[in-house]
């Protein structure tokens, strides 16, 4: 065990056990160190205090009046940090910087000076009034005057010395312009900014502060930092769409990494495996963000992405999410059901968990007991309940529900169906006088319940439980600072199976790119909705195991209006682009329509009627190919006995075209 600087003392013979008890006393009145009294009292020298230090902790002694430090090593550290932390380099050998030091215990200062110069630190001890006179006598101002940014920098590196080699040029952090320039300026030279005079913490502290503060300040879902063959990359994950907005060296990515790894308490040493960790900070305004982080091995190091949690963002009203009316009145008679199961789907980050907690802030009371299980708790919500699962505790959805059924609940939200276990724990509270509220990874309103199946649930039980289901994407929502109005033409049209009469009814957009919006056109999120209520003809069709189509024929037929729908009518609106709902809907088929045959639903892409064989568009008799309005001839085979489609609606006025109070309320969102 290491002993006590006041028996270092005793040991030599420098004081006695007395004049230590006096100390003592002293110590606990002031609080000042112990070797700090000692002086003071003049019970020990300042060397004395020093040398016992330097025994005490390991390091070597050195005299800097009898050894002065090297004029070649000591201007390696500008005078400026010197004089700051007390410390003044004494001799460099090879890559190794020998810096003297009063206090051998401020680790973070050696992490600094490594940063900084490139070399690895030697720590010696000397005394406080040594350092002071080296510094002063040591930094000639024409000594300072043949290196390169020490004055403004608080780092003295000599030109073509290994640290200037490391970065040969400052690199450009900010990539793309944001709200807070200072942070990607100081970015874009960490050295710099961590060895300022306002800085007092380690460059590779405040270089992480930087990055995480930086994807708080843009409102980033998340903060991606990648390594690359050259650099370091962070990018930002804004509206969706990952943006890069730093460049930073190669050689900073070690110390970065090793430092969210501590800051989430994982372990550093590993560097192989896949680790999940978190961490909390504190903003300027003293609220709490906390960050769930996930490191990877790639090709040229760990990757890191932290998703942010910001608390300080409360739930959205349902008003604001973008409900149509009918939407939003079916959403809410689900929400009137004393019991059930009411199932939010779509893709990781289509805004589920928003929703799921909008609707939870809508219905909360001090009548109701409502209860979630969160991973994580992404809304802190007033009045409500909320737990967040941990597996590592074998806290996980089955058994923390297991736990609320007996906590005399009547609202429970399941963050996530994931296993047959939660799902039949979900369902049997269902059926047993709860409302139960979950998210669950579908395409579609009618695929849950395949997925739902696919998880071994029976269909009765699930055409029981079952309430209603709310899919949804979320889209960007244009900037009404710089849109801009254009006539769509060509592939845009055909996309989305519209004639140019039929475009010329409506006013289109197209994003531009402002000041306000960061130059992207597009300014914060909104979301498409596809709401299917599970009524009797629905339920009976679920308990018969039907097919996804005739369940989605079924809720048509109810009033049903798809993802492809909500989103043309967004689109007619001017709240967002026919490019941005083509990206969330055409890898699925959401956008369908009628068949003239039959009236099944089918997709807009769908030659014939997989229901009744109703031919749905125009087609050359000889090769099958599609034909255009008004054609006489097949330009792909030159035939002339081209047939015509049936008696057939292509598209619903009740499907394609919201009535016109939709498109106004859509368009009074998009202002």
């Amino acid at each position: 065990m290491r002993k006590k600087i006041g028996e270092c003392l005793i040991q030599a013979g420098l004081i006695s056990e007395a004049d230590l008890q006096v100390a003592l006393v002293e110590h606990k009145k002031t609080g000042e160190r112990i070797g700090a009294v000692l002086i003071r009292l003049n019970l020990a020298t300042e060397k004395q205090i020093t040398k016992a230090l330097a025994y005490q902790l390991g390091f070597p002694y050195v005299s800097l009046a009898d050894d002065p430090p090297d004029a070649t090593a000591i201007v390696l550290i500008s005078k400026d940090l010197a004089l700051k932390r007390i410390c003044v380099a004494v001799k460099l050998e090879k890559n190794l910087l020998t810096v003297a030091m009063s206090d051998p215990l401020l680790f973070s200062l050696v992490q600094d000076l490594e940063f900084q110069t490139g070399y690895r630190i030697k720590q010696v001890v000397a005394t406080r009034t040594d350092i002071l006179q080296a510094i002063e006598v040591g930094y000639p101002d024409k000594a300072l005057a043949k290196y390169e940014g020490g004055q403004s920098t608080g780092l003295a590196v000599p030109v073509g010395s290994k640290a200037q080699n490391r970065t040969p040029e400052a690199p450009q952090a900010a990539l793309v312009p944001l709200s807070n320039t200072e942070i990607f300026e100081k970015a874009a030279n960490p050295a710099a900014a961590a060895g300022s005079e306002t800085s007092d913490s380690a460059p590779i502290i405040d270089l992480v502060d930087l990055v995480v503060n930086s994807g708080i300040t843009s409102r980033a879902s998340d903060v991606h930092i990648e390594p690359a063959e050259r650099g370091v990359i962070v990018r930002h994950r804004l509206d969706g769409m990952l943006k890069e907005v730093m460049d930073l060296p190669k050689w900073v990515h070690e110390g970065l990494v090793a430092r969210v790894k501590i800051m989430a308490g994982m372990d550093i040493a590993e560097k192989r495996l896949p680790q999940d960790g978190r961490l909390r900070i504190k903003t300027e305004d003293g609220k709490d963000v906390d960050f769930r982080v996930s490191t990877l091995r790639t090709l040229y190091g760990e990757k890191i992405v932290l998703r942010v949690l910001d608390h300080r963002k409360g739930a959205p009203p349902l008003e604001e999410l973008g409900l149509s009316a009918a939407a939003m009145e079916e959403l809410r008679f689900f929400l009137r059901h004393q019991h059930g199961m009411i199932l939010v789907v779509g893709p990781t980050g289509s805004g589920k968990s928003t929703t799921l907690s909008s609707a939870i802030s809508s219905i909360k009371s001090g009548r109701t007991n409502i209860i979630t299980i969160e991973d994580p708790i992404e809304y802190q919500i007033p009045g409500v309940n909320q737990t967040q699962i941990n597996e590592k505790a074998k806290l996980t959805f089955a058994n923390a529900l297991r736990a609320i059924l007996r906590q005399d609940p009547d609202v429970i939200l399941v963050g996530e169906v994931r296993d047959h276990e939660t799902a039949k724990i979900a369902m049997q509270a269902a059926q047993t006088g709860h409302l139960v509220l979950s998210t669950l990874h579908t395409d579609d309103a009618p695929s849950t319940v395949t997925r739902l199946m696919d998880m071994n649930m029976e269909p009765y039980v699930i055409a029981s439980a079952l309430v209603g289901v709310v899919a949804q994407r979320l889209v960007r929502r244009l900037c009404v600072d710089c849109r801009r109005q254009y006539t769509p033409e060509g592939e845009t049209l055909r996309a989305l199976n519209m004639s140019e009469a039929e475009a010329s009814q409506f006013v289109f957009y197209r994003a531009v790119g402002c000041e306000a919006c960061n130059h992207t056109g597009y300014r914060g999120r909104i979301a498409l909705y596809e709401v299917m209520r599970v009524n009797d003809k629905v339920r009976r069709l679920i308990a018969q195991k039907a097919g996804e189509d005739m369940i989605r024929d079924a809720a048509v037929a109810a009033g049903m209006i798809s993802l492809g729908e909500d989103g043309l009518a967004k689109v007619k609106a001017g709240v967002t682009t026919a490019e941005e709902l083509l990206r969330v809907v055409t890898e699925v088929s959401e956008m369908r329509t009628l068949c003239g045959g039959c009236g099944g639903a089918v997709a807009m892409d769908f030659m014939a009627c997989p229901h009744c064989g109703h031919r749905l568009n125009a087609s050359c008799n000889k090769c099958g190919r599609a034909l255009q309005a008004g054609w006489q001839f097949c330009p792909f085979c030159a035939s002339s006995a081209a047939s015509k489609p049936g008696k057939k609606q292509l598209k619903s006025k009740r499907q394609l075209e919201l009535p016109a109070s939709n498109v106004a309320e859509f368009k009074n969102q998009g202002r």
